[in-house]
């Protein structure tokens, strides 16, 4: 008697699904094994192991549009909950793809022993487990990446906002020191930090000191004097001190002047002035 395929699968999808628990079983204690550190989490896991070799017997019985429409939906909502839990990396639950593979495959290979399957037979279901499993671990792998986009996003406007600090001496005099390299996303979160700690400090004199900075570029330079343009606005005196040489040389060639607003040679001297004032 000829069977076709789509039979031999459906008997392997029935076999997966009845025994999902047991293979999920089996694939968490092999995980614990290589990394100890997801035992905390495994309440957390064991389910979507699961959920996941549930998953993997029922693409045996589906389409190949079928299998793609449900991983993809799967691996989103999945790998965005899983990204979320910060014992767990990306590496770690790639390293689950194996166990997978060998655990579901044991059944298949033993389910094919059973039937009889030849050699093509086998190859044909095996196929169809292994594209799964390729689309997961990309599907899966989609929301990891972007979490880890947008955490190294928020880490770096971090470590930017806190290279602009903007530090009270007293009611009326704050200083905001700047050290190191001028971009244009520093020169943008420098715009917006100095004026919104300028309004809530209720300050009259922000000095921008750029002791430690050695050169700035045309549009550094120009977002600059926007800024004292603006605290101008809204009644702060914007003064700058410690133009390197330099600095001073593009702003000459710039054709930018800072007398309007006051420059100085050094952060004490520019003190000492506005505090005799």
């Amino acid at each position: 008697m000829i069977v076709d395929i789509d039979t031999h699968l459906m008997h392997m999808k029935d076999c997966i699904l009845g025994q999902s628990t047991d293979l999920a079983r089996i694939i968490t204690e092999e995980q614990d094994a290589r990394y100890p550190e997801l035992k905390r989490v495994e309440l957390d896991l064991f389910p979507l192991r699961i959920e996941l070799v549930e998953l993997y017997g029922a693409c045996l019985g589906m389409t190949e549009e079928q299998r793609v429409f449900v991983l993809k939906e799967w691996g989103e909502r999945a790998g965005t909950h899983t990204a979320r839990m910060q014992q767990i990396t990306i590496d770690m639950m790639l390293r689950e793809v194996p166990h997978y593979r060998n655990t579901i495959g044991s059944v298949i290979k033993y389910e094919a022993q059973k039937l009889n399957l030849s050699a093509n037979e086998l190859y044909d279901v095996i196929d169809v487990l292994d594209r799964s499993i390729n689309d997961v671990v990309y599907f899966f792998s989609v929301p990891f990446v972007r979490h880890d986009k947008e955490q190294l996003a928020f880490s770096q406007q971090m470590v930017v906002e806190l290279s602009v600090p903007v530090v009270s001496i007293n009611d009326d005099i704050a200083i905001l020191p700047l050290i190191g390299s001028m971009n244009s996303e520093r020169s943008r979160v420098l715009q917006e930090r100095a004026l919104t700690e300028a309004s809530r400090l209720q300050i009259k004199h922000l000095i921008i000191d750029l002791s430690g900075v050695q050169t700035i570029d045309t549009f550094v330079a120009q977002q600059l004097f926007s800024l004292l343009d603006a605290l101008s606005l809204i009644g702060v005196k914007g003064t700058v001190s410690g133009i390197s040489p330099t600095i001073a040389q593009t702003l000459v060639h710039l054709g930018l002047d800072f007398g309007k607003v006051g420059s100085y040679s050094s952060l004490k001297r520019a003190l000492t002035v506005i505090q005799s004032n």
